[in-house]
């Protein structure tokens, strides 16, 4: 019944003749904002586009559409906002790659060039040690659209995942479906004076806040965006068998046995084979130039009694490798109108559709299919022999799809000049199938299917009362109380099924007659192997909060919310917690030096602010509690005990028990905005000081009860450090050459505090993901052994002078050929415990730079974005370099992917150890694969000429804006890193050789409003 009232409102909302009405100013490169609107609620009000003239404003304002005036406006907070002009003619395909670079403490990473990938977003960094790929999730700053707290994909069902590599079904970024050309402004709200509104959403450092443009008044505009480009393949050194032959004999000559002879792989010993010893040229067939292409157009028209937009685009992004792409088509309507003099009714929905076509890598299919076949023999890098692979992929289908709805209602009652009352109903909800066959040709005669479909979905309704009022003309008051309450619901189905009759019945059908006993027995697969996973999460926010804010003058301003939130995933001891929030302003310019010409503005700011933090888990709020968490030896994910299902406590996974409390963020920001020279030298400078604490943590533990772990409160993680901005309009107003150069950077530091139960220190995770978390120490470290050569003699490996015992790692001898590891402790025995921490895995120093050049009617523009301060472990070339230990074992590091056959770091700065030590000398968890990871890139260029400012154009023509352009992305990257791309690396800092390239985009483009 409750799934049903949902769907109700839902369908409600769709309904509803629906639109939007946000308007912002047009947006600068770097913009200092520091007012904001005389109401102060998360749910900001629909704006229209304001007329000009007097007459005109005063009759928008009896019909009470709200708009941008100055009697609605109290110098307050600061805001950072993104250059939309510009980001519009770029093919960006996310919302991530439009506010990269572009703004201070925002900093992103692309881990793939696949079209739709998800992307890594951190706002001031992260309190959260990053292990899984479920941290990342709950890393994520808040994205808001329309006054619209986006709903994301719920990481729950990475618990069904034998693999920590993608989430199942279609795992597409659901920020792509924000088209660029419907946005008005990207703000991106740091300090808590500006996003502690949001309430515990906004805890991962901040918001980043979106309104999409306003329909004009009093005429009609249609505006038009369309570009076309290619994606260019990339120029790689392609290799075959006699190279990996020639890069093997030296370790063969040197160390190998007879029995390591004996065993060198069949796919190198033939020399004759065409397949492997033929031409490398595999990559003509994973590498092609793509064409990728967008357009968009929108109509604009009403009064001021009602008026309406309405959008429409479509963007096709493809990578030139793995023949993968991103389909986005998405519409857009919004519609304001006032029935009443004193009421306004405005109306949005946003409605997209995303069809990803995924890469055919062997590791996501063997992901997917949670099984690993004979690894033997590898694909051939021979273009015929990959050719013939193909062809019989190509009978698989794998259908991604995702839809995506967001919209809301909203009333505005305008009671007297100072009074209002605000109620927005709004909703976000999206949906993703995946319909997935692989035929048995190419597993081993098993044949594979599965189906996956999830879907997320927010309701919220907000109510707001709103008091402004101008005291004498110098005291300027505002008042406001809220209530927002949003109900969460995350659900997916998924299942799958093993060897089908043939690989022509592509689906696993199921019997739908309840009424038949065996409904639920497969059609198809009847005989096959067959697992169904269900499950879904709740939520309820309920929220109230008071706001005030008082200005005197033009000198100081001050403003407190107090808020508390009730959440459903908290424990019944503790279901509401309450948090403040103080904020303080001073322009020393008006107050002390309001005759220096020079100095445009000064004002200090100063804020501090608590946000308390969501439990990502309804299950936290049960105490408790069973599970399913018996299950085959062989597959710890399928549930059942002697093949009937089955539950138990949660052993494995984390004992979660009572006297849980809520954790909670405090932000101290210092801050200064300086303006020079009438306005031509803009400077923003913070510092922050952001403290986590009392966060949950699954710790090692619980051993006597059977446990292997349980969660805890007590983390406690600061990240401090400094934003800085700054824009110059170098030239003056007069000249004809217009040059605005830009910059911005962060410096952020990160330092654990404290662990639960008060430990000093503690090992989590396992393998390569495996991490040491230590009180006074950064918590994106690598803990790695320090390497320092090879012993190239058995006379030079030190014995321990007590025991005659000579230095061993896990009590295995040193010998000749080994790596010269680091004994900390002194004992003579390489362990764990001679393990250190060092690099860091996130930047240090990130931000970018770029100019504007405008001449006539040209204009110029370029940007850089770079990343300092980081490195990188690289498992791909340890991987490459354990070949025998990596030779035919069934393991995910055992693949070889078809570019394998490529060459790609340098194989001379390591040492020649002796690969069949029992040691593993190219073990990855040591610093000889650590590298600087630092990079400098050339993100974006692009060139554009206004053909309506020619002489010969007609200044009375409806067309306006007629501009043609040209744009370049990813041309260059500078870095000291050996591997590929620096970006191109795992959320924990580890490079495994996987994820597309960034591709060189070259496109043309035209766009123009009449």
């Amino acid at each position: 019944m409750h799934f049903i009232v949902q769907r109700c409102m839902l369908g409600f909302l769709i309904g509803c003749a629906v639109g939007t009405a946000s308007a912002s100013p047009k947006s600068a490169l770097m913009k200092v904002d520091v007012s904001i609107s005389g109401t102060f609620q998360g749910m900001q009000d629909s704006t229209v586009k304001p007329l000009t003239g007097r007459a005109k404003q005063d009759s928008i304002r009896k019909a009470n559409i709200p708009v941008d005036t100055n009697q609605y406006k109290l110098t307050v907070f600061r805001k950072q906002s993104i250059d939309l002009q510009k980001a519009a003619i770029y093919p960006f395909s996310s919302l991530q790659q439009m506010v990269k670079g572009e703004v201070s403490g925002l900093y992103i990473q692309e881990p793939s060039g696949e079209p739709g990938t998800e992307m890594g977003m951190l706002i001031r960094g992260t309190a959260i040690p990053m292990l899984s790929h479920k941290d990342v999730n709950d890393a994520q700053p808040l994205v808001v659209l329309d006054g619209i707290p986006l709903i994301m994909d719920h990481p729950f069902a990475y618990d069904i995942k034998q693999y920590d590599f993608n989430r199942i079904g279609p795992n597409t970024n659901l920020l792509a479906a924000i088209d660029p050309n419907n946005i008005a402004s990207i703000e991106v709200l740091k300090d808590y004076a500006d996003a502690a509104i949001y309430g515990p959403r906004a805890v991962n450092g901040g918001v980043i806040s979106i309104k999409t443009k306003a329909p004009v008044i009093g005429g009609r505009k249609i505006a038009f965006n369309s570009w076309m480009g290619v994606a260019q393949k990339p120029h790689i050194f392609t290799t075959n068998a006699q190279y990996e032959n020639n890069f093997r004999q030296p370790y063969y000559d040197r160390y190998a046995a007879l029995e390591g002879i004996l065993t060198y792989p069949m796919y190198l010993r033939d020399s004759a084979n065409a397949a492997y010893y033929g031409p490398a040229n595999w990559s003509d067939l994973y590498y092609k130039n793509k064409i990728t292409r967008g357009v968009n157009a929108s109509l604009s028209s009403g009064t001021e009694l009602a008026n309406f937009r309405f959008a429409a685009g479509n963007e096709q992004t493809q990578n030139p490798g793995d023949n993968t792409r991103l389909d986005r088509y998405n519409a857009m309507f919004e519609i304001n109108m006032v029935p009443v003099p004193w009421l306004t009714m405005s109306t949005m929905i946003n409605a997209t559709r995303l069809e990803r076509r995924r890469n055919r890598s062997l590791r996501d299919r063997f992901d997917e299919v949670q099984y690993l076949p004979d690894l033997t023999s590898p694909l051939a890098p021979n273009k015929a022999a990959y050719a013939a692979y193909l062809n019989e992929f190509n009978q698989s289908f794998d259908n991604n799809r995702v839809n995506v709805l967001n919209g809301f209602f909203r009333l505005k009652a305008q009671f007297s000049k100072d009074w209002n009352f605000t109620s927005s109903l709004y909703a976000d909800y999206n949906e993703g199938t995946r319909d997935l066959f692989y035929p048995g040709t190419i597993m081993e005669t098993v044949n594979y299917v599965s189906n996956y479909f999830g879907y997320n979905q927010r309701v919220g309704i907000s109510n707001s009362l709103n008091f402004h009022h101008l005291f004498n003309n110098r005291h300027e008051l505002s008042l406001e109380a809220g209530q927002i309450f949003e109900s969460d619901y995350n659900r997916y189905n998924y299942s799958y099924a093993y060897n089908g009759p043939n690989d022509q019945i592509k689906l696993n059908l199921v019997y739908s007659d309840p009424n038949q006993g065996n409904y639920l027995n497969p059609v198809a697969y009847k005989f096959a192997v067959t697992s169904m996973f269900l499950d879904k999460q709740r939520h309820r926010l309920l929220s109230f909060y008071g706001r005030a804010a008082y200005k005197f003058d033009k000198y100081l301003d001050f403003s407190v919310l107090l808020r508390t939130d009730g959440s459903s995933s908290a424990q019944p001891d503790n279901w509401w917690y309450t948090s403040p929030t103080f904020s303080l302003g001073y322009n020393l310019k008006n107050a002390l030096q309001p005759d220096i010409n020079w100095l445009s503005d000064l004002r200090l700011h100063a804020s501090w602010g608590r946000i308390a933090r969501l439990f990502t888990d309804d299950k936290f709020g049960e105490g408790p509690q069973y599970t399913s968490d018996l299950f085959y030896s062989n597959n710890t994910y399928l549930y059942s005990y002697n093949a009937l299902p089955a539950i138990s406590r949660p052993y494995s996974t984390g004992y979660i028990g009572t006297g849980i409390k809520w954790p909670y963020s405090d932000q101290l920001d210092l801050g200064l905005d300086a303006a020079l020279l009438n306005h031509r030298v803009n400077l923003a400078f913070d510092f922050y000081n952001k403290i986590d604490n009392n966060m949950l943590l699954n710790i090692p533990g619980g051993y006597e009860y059977g446990y292997t772990s349980f969660y805890k409160n007590g983390l406690k993680v600061r990240n401090r450090g400094i934003d800085v901005s700054i824009q110059v309009n170098a030239l003056s107003s007069a000249s004809a050459l217009q040059w605005i150069p830009y910059a911005n950077l962060n410096y952020n530091q990160n330092t654990l505090l404290a662990l639960p139960g008060g430990v000093q220190e503690m090992v989590v995770g396992s393998g390569v993901n495996a991490r040491k978390l230590m009180v006074g120490k950064a918590i994106d470290q690598f803990w790695l052994l320090e390497n320092h050569g090879i012993y190239n003699r058995e006379k030079d490996i030190p014995v321990d002078p007590k025991t005659q015992r000579r230095l061993n790692y896990k009590s295995m001898p040193i010998s000749a050929g080994d790596p010269i590891w680091k004994d900390t402790n002194g004992d003579y025995s390489i362990t764990d415990d001679d393990k250190v921490m060092k690099g860091h895995y996130l930047p240090t120093i990130s931000g970018g730079f770029g100019s504007n050049l405008t001449y006539h009617n040209f204009t110029f523009s370029f940007s850089f974005y770079f990343a300092l301060g980081r490195q990188i472990l690289n498992q791909d070339m340890a991987n490459r370099l354990d070949f025998v230990n990596h030779e035919g074992q069934i393991s995910m590091e055992a693949i070889k992917e078809i570019t394998f056959w490529q060459k790609v770091g340098d194989y001379n700065r390591y040492p020649l150890y002796d690969p069949w030590s029992k040691v593993v000398p190219y073990r990855v968890d040591q610093d000889l694969f650590l590298e600087n990871g630092s990079y400098l890139k050339l993100r974006n260029v692009s060139l554009q000429y206004d053909l309506t400012k020619l002489r010969g154009w007609s200044k009375r023509s409806p067309i306006h804006g007629l501009t043609v352009y040209g744009t370049a992305s990813n041309l260059f990257t500078i870095t000291p890193y050996s591997g590929r791309d620096p970006e191109l690396v795992y959320f924990n800092g580890v490079d495994n050789g996987y994820g597309l390239p960034n591709a060189k985009t070259y496109t043309l483009g035209v766009k123009m409003d009449f």
